[in-house]
Parts: structure tokens; sequence; C-alpha cells
């Protein structure tokens, strides 16, 4: 199996790849801060970002199709809050708040590229580097030790489950071919329970195996950050642009 469905396309050659991963990082929380922060039925301002999202897409060389389906995992929560904002105005109008002369259609699809734009960012980021990485420039950043080693593991240990849940997949198609004859509830039920204690026996041995090879809560990388002038230059001028499309157009 092929464990890459979050970093699949991090070892692309781009200039957004070659990008210090602090300075990705920092730029895509500020660029959601940012768009998070406009009002509600403003929509002029996400043309451009939208464009400039657009021009990031291009310059990574992430194919398009990934991004789109990644967007669709999350898009039915994007969705379902945009719609509700319109029906509860419906079923409450004397709760109908001021959008400063937007309509609450105008709202409610802010919401939508309110959300979008930040869940493609997202997935820029975490496409074009690797998740250590990431992790790595997050401690840089003063992240708790804590949590990166905990979500360093949690990352790993995925890859786990994802082997026995295919291994146990496997074992019962092989001895159960055709329709089932038991209650599917029942079978896949047991499934579940042999994957969650085979996947607990086999983190167990993964762990004593790392902390018999030195294993001391920090993950080696044998690429060491380095933070140029262009990373910053860089940095700067896609989070003013943002800015500039915030407070200047």
């Amino acid at each position: 199996m092929k464990h890459d469905f979050l970093d699949k396309y991090s070892n692309l050659d781009s200039p957004i790849h070659r990008l210090d991963p602090r300075v990705k990082i920092l730029s895509v929380f500020l660029a959601i801060v940012i768009i998070v922060s406009e009002p509600l039925g403003e929509l002029f301002h996400f043309l451009f970002y939208f464009v400039i999202i657009a021009l990031l897409v291009g310059l990574s060389r992430v194919p398009l199709k990934y991004l789109l389906v990644r967007c669709l995992i999350v898009s039915p929560f994007i969705v379902m809050a945009a719609a509700f904002l319109p029906l509860s105005v419906k079923l409450s109008p004397e709760l109908q708040p001021d959008y400063s002369g937007y309509s609450v259609y105008h709202a409610s699809l802010t919401i939508l590229f309110k959300a979008y734009s930040p869940v493609i960012l997202l997935i820029l980021l975490t496409s074009t580097e690797k998740f250590q990485r990431l992790l790595l420039g997050i401690r840089k950043l003063k992240m708790p030790r804590l949590i990166g080693v905990i979500s360093a593991l949690m990352y790993r240990y995925i890859f786990l489950l994802t082997d026995e849940v295919l291994k146990t997949t496997r074992a019962r198609e092989s001895r159960t071919p055709g329709k089932l004859k038991l209650s599917k509830f029942k079978v896949y039920g047991n499934q579940m329970a042999m994957i969650f204690i085979r996947s607990w026996e086999r983190a167990h041995r993964v762990y004593d195996a790392m902390l018999s090879r030195g294993f001391h809560g920090e993950f080696p990388d044998t690429r060491a950050l380095r933070l140029t002038r262009s990373d910053v230059f860089v940095s700067v001028i896609f989070v003013g642009i943002f800015l500039v499309i915030r407070l200047g157009i």
C-alpha cells in the first residue's frame, strides 16, 4: 500500500514546494484570518482571492482534480451551513440581522466562499510539504512539543490501521464469497473488533521497536529547515496582496 493520502504531491518540484514550511504555515494562517474577516455579503473581494488561489494552484502543479475531490469531503458541511442561513431567516424573519444593504442570499454565498477559500489553501499547504516537515515547522514556531509528538504518532498509526482494514477485508472476502449469509452488522462488527485488536497490538510492537532504536520524542529529519530572504519576501508579498484586497479594493 502506498501511504501518501495526505501529502501525495509533496515530492513535486515547484516554487511553492521549495518554500520553507514555516513561511507557508504563517502565510496560509494569515491569509485565512484575512479571508474570514470579510463581512457577510461582501462578494466582490472573493473574486480576487480566488484568482490568487488559482495562481497558487497553477504554480504548485497539484492536479485540480485532486483539489476538487478533497473539497468534496467537506462540501456537505459547508453547503449545509450556507443553506441554513436563509432558511433560518425565513422561519424567523424577525431575527434577520443587518447585512449593510446585502440580501441574506449574498450572506449565504459569502459563507460558501469563506469556507472553500481556507479549505483550498490548507489542501495546498499539506499537498506541497511533507507532513513531518510541517510538524517540524510548527514546532519551530513554538508549538507545544507534546502536541507535535502526538500528531506525528497519530499520522503514522493511521497507516497501520489502514493496513489492517485491507488485510481483514481481504480475509473476509476470501472466506465469504458472494452474498453474506449472516447479518451484515454482525460480520462487519466482528471485522471492526478484529481491526481494533490487531492494530492495537501492532502499534505496541512498532512503538517498542522505536524505543529500542533510540526514539526520544523527536523524529529525525535529514533536511534541516533553512529560512532565506526570498522566502520572507514571498510571504510578505503574499500576505500583503491579501491585505490590499481586504482593505483597499
